[in-house]
């Protein structure tokens, strides 16, 4: 039965495959191979349709360090690291990087201290049709001396992007001062930012903004405030362009 129905296919083919060409086709048994399922290299439609896999290459690096001094001046100490990491595409076409680093430095001799601390990271991702940068930073520093007492914060962040569209790019950054010495305390802050669109179209929009603020105590108890904002934005498009801003300042003590 089994030899029967071989026969049969064999001659179903050669007679398909004699109709399709227009003339006799010789088909031998060797000449036909079949695969299984688990044989098969695509399983579903799915798989048929995607794209074969480029090749890419991935990297990556991290280092630490530290380092301690102490000699008649005081102690000071030192550490560090920093790490680094790639996923780029054989044939350059697109990519992603990573690095970041940190600081850190202490020191002390006699009443004084002081530390420092800083951290920076950037990250890329490029593509065909796109590219993508950022950035952000943050730093810290306290000073401490004879009961005084001084300390500092900032921070960073900047983000770029290019597609299809045009072009985008904006900026923030903070900081902040707190002081507690024998005649006075207070504290201050101060925050800007920036943002910029540029269509391909040749419309542009942007904005700015601005604020502060202060307190101050003196020794007799005294209370000064002080506060301030700025803002201003811009549109164009066209033959239409637009433009708006803001200021305000108040002070009281």
């Amino acid at each position: 039965m089994k030899c029967r129905i071989f026969v049969g296919v064999f001659v179903l083919v050669s007679i398909v495959i004699g109709q399709l060409d227009g003339r006799a086709v010789r088909v031998r048994r060797q000449d036909i191979s079949f695969k299984t399922y688990e044989q098969e290299e695509y399983k579903s439609f799915t798989d048929r349709m995607k794209p074969p896999k480029r090749g890419s290459s991935q990297s990556s690096v991290a280092n630490t360090g530290s380092q301690t001094i102490i000699n008649q001046h005081g102690i000071q100490q030192q550490t560090s690291g920093g790490s680094q990491s790639s996923n780029l595409a054989d044939d350059g076409s697109s990519g992603q990087l990573s690095a970041a680093n940190t600081q850190q430095q202490t020191m002390q001799s006699g009443n004084s201290f002081q530390s420092q601390n800083s951290g920076q990271s950037q990250s890329a991702n490029f593509g065909k049709d796109h590219q993508i940068l950022s950035n952000a930073n943050t730093n810290t520093n306290e000073q401490r001396e004879n009961g005084n007492v001084l300390q500092q914060t900032s921070g960073g962040a900047g983000t770029s992007v290019v597609d299809k569209h045009g072009s985008q790019s904006s900026q923030a950054q903070t900081n902040s001062e707190t002081v507690d010495e024998a005649d006075r305390k207070g504290s201050k802050s101060t925050g800007s930012s920036q943002s910029l669109q540029i269509g391909n179209d040749g419309s542009a929009s942007g904005a700015n903004s601005n604020t502060g603020a202060e307190t101050i105590v003196l020794a007799d108890g005294t209370v000064i405030n002080k506060s301030f904002s700025s803002s201003s934005s811009f549109q164009s498009s066209g033959n239409v362009k637009a433009g708006a801003s803001a200021n305000s300042f108040s002070s009281a003590g």
